[in-house]
C-alpha cells in the first residue's frame, strides 16, 4: 500500500479544476500547440524545442494499478501514432496523470519511463494527485524548467466551474487565431501566373508541333533551346526561352503537372511577384548549370520547377512544424524520387534540375515569405543573392572555357550545320574541333564529308580511315569509305569496307541497311562481270 502525503483534498470540481489549470498554463503562457482537447485528455505540442515535445494531460480516476498500466501502453501507441503524423525524427515528452487518488495498490513501477519506436526520446510518466501540496511538489521536482505557478483552488464550487469555461474558451480561441494564422499563411497568395505559365507552355509545344515536331533537334534549335554553341556565340537569351519549350507529350504532360501542383503551393505561399522571382530566377539558374556541365540541347521548365522545390524547402526552414504537418513528407519523397531518377535514367538534365532547386532556395531566402514573423536578417538575405550571382558568373564563365576548348561542342554544331547546307560555317567548328582534339572519329567523318564535296577525295579517303582507326564500329564511315572504293574503281577493297560497314550496321541497327544491301549487291555483280 502507498502511504498518501496528507494537504489540502481537492473534491472533483476542484480537482478539474486544476487539470485545466495545467492547460491554460501551457497553452495560453508557454505556446504550446493544441493537437487536441477533450474534457478528460488534452495532446500539447512545444514545436519551439529540439527534440520536439508532446505532453499528454489526462485527467483521470484509476482505482488499480493494472488499469495504469493499460492506459500508459495505450498512451505509448498514441504516441508513436503522433510522433509519425509529425515526421519529426526524434520525440520527447510527459504522460501526466491527474488524479484525486493514486491507485489503492503498488503503482509507483507503473510510471517508468518509455521509448517511442522510432525515436530516440524518452516519454516520461508522471502522476499528480491526492492533494495541491502533492501536485506541487511533482511539478516542482519533475517539471520545473516549466514554470508551473502555484496551483490553486477557488472559495465555491460555481466559481471553479466558471473558470473552466473561461479557459476552455480562451484555449479554444486560441487554437482556432492559430489554424486561421496558419491558414492565411498557406493561401496568402492566389494562382494567377501558373496559368499563364501553362498556357505558354501549350501554345509553344504547338508551335513545335506544327512547324516540324516537337522532339526534331533543328526545330528545338530555331525556337530558343538551350544550345551551347549559339549560346557562346552571344545567344543567351536561349537560357530563358529554352524554360517554355518541351520536348514530346510526356514531357509537357509531366512538368504541366508538376507546374500546376508544385506552382500553385508556392505561388499561394508566397504570392504572385516573388513565386515570379523565384520561379525565372530558379529556371535561370538551372538552364547556366546545364550550360556549364551539360553540351547537348536541352529544353524544359525542370530548372524552374525544381526552384519551387527550393522555395517549399524554405518554407520548411522557416516554419518546420507546419511544413511537415501539411507538405513535407510528400515534398522530400517527390523530391530525393526525382533526384534518383536524374541520376539513374539517361537522358535527364540533373545539372539543370539541382541548379533550379538551389536557385529557388537562395531567391526564396532573398524575397523572403509574406509576414514573416522571424524575419531573415537583411545580411543573410543579401549574402543569398550575392551567392546567386557570384555563382552564375562563376558557371557561365566555366561553360565558356569549356565550350572553347569541347570537341563534343565542334560535332554538334557541325552536324548540324552540314544538315543544313552550311558547308562553310560548318567548316569553321571541324577545323576548330580538330584543332582541340585531331583524332575525333566524328569531326574525322564531317571533315571526309566536306572534302568529298570539295572533290577532295584522296583526303577525303585518308580521313576516313584515320576515323575508323579511332572507331572500328562506324558503319557510316566504312560506308562513305565504300563509296570512295567504287569510285576508284577498287572492287575488292570496296567488297571488304562495304561488309563492315554491313556488320557493324546491324549492330546499331541503323534504318537505312537496304541501302547497303543493294550496294554490296552492285559490288558482287561487279566483281562477277569483271571475272
Amino acid at each position: 500500500m502507498t502511504v498518501r502525503k496528507e494537504g489540502i483534498k481537492v473534491n472533483e470540481i476542484a480537482h478539474r479544476y486544476l487539470y485545466w489549470q495545467l492547460i491554460e498554463h501551457y497553452v495560453l503562457h508557454k505556446q504550446f500547440r493544441l493537437l487536441a482537447l477533450h474534457d478528460t485528455q488534452a495532446w500539447l505540442e512545444d514545436d519551439s524545442v529540439k527534440p520536439r515535445r508532446i505532453i499528454r494531460l489526462v485527467y483521470s480516476e484509476v482505482d488499480w494499478s493494472n488499469r495504469l498500466k493499460r492506459d500508459i501502453s495505450h498512451a505509448k501507441q498514441q504516441f508513436e501514432s503522433i510522433y509519425k503524423q509529425l515526421g519529426i525524427w526524434k520525440m520527447q515528452g510527459e504522460n501526466i496523470y491527474v488524479m484525486s487518488q493514486p491507485p489503492i495498490d503498488s503503482w509507483e513501477d507503473a510510471l517508468t519511463p518509455f521509448e517511442v519506436k522510432g525515436s530516440k526520446g524518452t516519454i516520461r510518466n508522471l502522476a499528480l494527485h491526492s492533494s495541491v501540496e502533492e501536485y506541487q511538489t511533482v511539478l516542482d521536482q519533475e517539471l520545473a524548467n516549466d514554470g508551473v505557478p502555484p496551483l490553486r483552488i477557488l472559495s465555491s464550487e460555481e466559481d471553479m466551474m466558471q473558470a473552466i469555461e473561461r479557459i476552455r474558451g480562451q484555449v479554444k480561441q486560441i487554437n482556432s487565431t492559430r489554424r486561421q494564422n496558419e491558414e492565411k499563411m498557406l493561401q496568402f497568395g492566389k494562382p494567377r501566373f501558373i496559368y499563364a505559365l501553362l498556357l505558354s507552355f501549350v501554345v509553344m509545344f504547338f508551335l513545335l508541333e506544327t512547324n516540324g515536331g516537337s522532339t526534331n533537334i533543328q526545330v528545338l534549335i530555331d525556337y530558343g533551346a538551350k544550345y551551347n554553341p549559339l549560346i557562346v556565340e552571344g545567344e543567351w537569351w536561349r537560357l530563358v526561352t529554352s524554360m517554355f519549350l518541351h520536348i514530346g507529350l510526356m514531357h509537357l504532360a509531366f512538368n504541366a503537372m508538376a507546374l500546376f501542383f508544385l506552382g500553385t503551393a508556392v505561388e499561394q505561399l508566397f504570392g504572385s511577384f516573388r513565386f515570379l522571382i523565384i520561379y525565372f530566377a530558379a529556371g535561370l539558374f538551372g538552364s547556366i548549370v546545364s550550360f556549364a556541365f551539360n553540351d547537348y540541347v536541352s529544353a524544359g521548365a525542370s530548372g524552374a520547377l525544381f526552384g519551387c522545390f527550393g522555395a517549399l524547402l524554405y518554407f520548411g526552414k522557416k516554419h518546420p512544424t507546419l511544413f511537415f504537418r501539411t507538405l513535407g513528407k510528400n515534398i522530400l519523397l517527390l523530391l530525393g524520387f526525382n533526384l534518383v531518377l536524374g541520376f539513374i535514367v539517361p537522358g535527364i538534365d540533373n545539372g539543370a534540375h539541382i541548379g533550379g532547386l538551389i536557385g529557388g532556395f537562395l531567391m526564396a531566402a532573398l524575397v523572403k515569405m509574406p509576414k514573416e514573423k522571424k524575419k531573415t536578417p537583411f545580411y543573410l538575405s543579401m549574402s543569398a543573392l550575392i551567392l546567386y550571382v557570384i555563382a552564375s558568373l562563376t558557371l557561365v564563365y566555366f561553360g565558356q572555357q569549356q565550350a572553347n576548348a569541347s570537341p563534343e561542342l565542334a560535332v554538334l554544331e557541325g552536324q548540324r550545320l552540314l544538315e543544313a547546307g552550311q558547308y562553310e560555317e560548318a567548316q569553321v567548328f571541324i577545323t576548330n574541333g580538330l584543332e582541340i582534339d585531331g583524332r575525333q572519329p566524328q569531326l574525322l567523318f564531317m571533315q571526309a564529308y566536306l572534302d568529298i564535296q570539295q572533290e577532295r577525295v584522296q583526303e577525303a579517303k585518308e580521313h576516313l580511315e584515320k576515323a575508323l582507326q579511332e572507331q572500328q564500329a562506324f558503319p557510316e564511315a566504312w560506308f562513305n569509305l565504300t563509296l570512295i572504293h567504287i569510285e576508284q574503281e577498287n572492287y575488292e577493297q570496296a567488297k571488304e569496307t562495304i561488309q563492315q560497314a554491313i556488320q557493324y550496321g546491324e549492330d546499331s541497327q541503323i534504318p537505312d541497311m537496304d541501302y547497303y544491301y543493294e550496294i554490296e549487291q552492285q559490288i558482287n555483280e561487279q566483281l562477277a562481270s569483271s571475272s
